[in-house]
């Protein structure tokens, strides 16, 4: 009689508290986050950089991860191996970002590089490759590895190293660079997809130059001219991360202006994050999208520009494709 009692208030509670249980089986159901594993393999010429564009999906909880990227090359020429957080980058204003890791290997080797943090929902990364040294191109095999959340390749684009004016990568990254006549600007125009509905997101501002009296970023959309950030005489490097709040198409000018009396050189560099495309205005919104770039179409193997020497210090990032400036990783088979 008491186990009866007992099987009829057990029946009874779980009938109360079915709702409740039904959500516990469905957690207990749900596919947990699995690592996951892509391989690269391929080439990269002396004077270009390979830039890949991957998604990860980290689910609707705040997930722990690490993505590690690992290349071998047999080439003199070594590899220089740059994984990035688009979203941790895009929202930094320091200098080295801890959203940025550099591996370097000078000759026949392994470069590998790796980042860690905590996210939810679908996140992007880029996988940098290029030539360590020397003019001849560097071949590599290797993989990108999450502990957590499925892996899959956006798109892939090559910028030529040595070319000036506007360039792009995966609709995520713009960079210029030249020269600024005595007394004069020369401004740039890019376009930015913020898609359907308002959001807020933060882009990542560097700017560089000599003979420079400033380097301003404005929001141009609507018409209007929105100052978001000025670069006084930046011989030195100057970094900002500048919040945007839209829908829809943005614009954004940069002005480079130089002092009278001479020439001036400058470069910059514009980074987006997750979701938000980068693009020449009035260019197609196929891949690519600049007279420097090169794209190609995923692949199996999925195969950043100007090096502009200055005698001063530079920012940090990839500003019109120059090395960077921050300690990096050396590695050696």
């Amino acid at each position: 009689m008491v186990r009866a009692n007992l099987d009829v208030l057990t029946a009874l509670n779980i009938g109360v508290n079915m709702p409740r249980v039904l959500v516990l089986l469905l957690i207990l159901a749900a596919p947990l986050a699995a690592q996951d594993t892509e391989s690269l393999s391929g080439s990269v010429p002396g004077d270009r950089r390979l830039t890949l564009l991957y998604e990860i999906d980290f689910g609707p909880g705040s997930t722990s991860w690490t993505l590690a990227c690992g290349l071998t090359t047999n080439a003199v020429g070594g590899l220089i191996v740059r994984l990035i957080d688009l979203d941790g980058l895009a929202s930094s204003a320091v200098p080295n970002p801890t959203s940025v890791d550099e591996a370097v290997v000078l000759g026949a080797g392994t470069a590998n590089a790796a980042l860690s943090g905590n996210y939810s929902g679908v996140r992007e990364f880029a996988v940098e490759i290029e030539t360590a040294q020397g003019s001849a191109a560097s071949d590599y095999s290797g993989s990108l590895t999450s502990n957590a959340g499925q892996i899959e390749f956006v798109m892939q684009d090559q910028i030529i190293l040595g070319a000036g004016g506007l360039k792009t990568a995966v609709k995520r990254f713009a960079f210029w660079d030249g020269t600024v006549p005595a007394g004069s600007i020369v401004p740039v125009g890019l376009e930015l997809d913020f898609g359907p509905s308002p959001r807020t997101v933060f882009l990542r501002f560097e700017g560089v130059g000599t003979n420079m009296e400033r380097i301003e970023l404005f929001d141009t959309t609507g018409g209007s001219a929105l100052s978001l950030a000025t670069f006084t005489n930046p011989t030195g490097g100057d970094v900002t991360a500048v919040p945007l709040t839209h829908s829809g198409k943005v614009y954004i000018r940069v002005n480079c202006k130089a002092f009278a009396g001479q020439n001036g050189s400058a470069a910059w560099a514009i980074n987006a994050p997750s979701g938000i495309s980068v693009r020449r205005v009035g260019s197609s919104d196929n891949q690519g999208g600049t007279k420097t770039e090169c794209s190609t179409a995923p692949a199996q193997s999925p195969a950043w520009a100007l090096a502009l020497l200055f005698a001063v210090a530079v920012v940090s990032l990839r500003l019109a494709g120059t090395k960077r400036s921050r300690p990096v990783k050396v590695n050696a088979s």
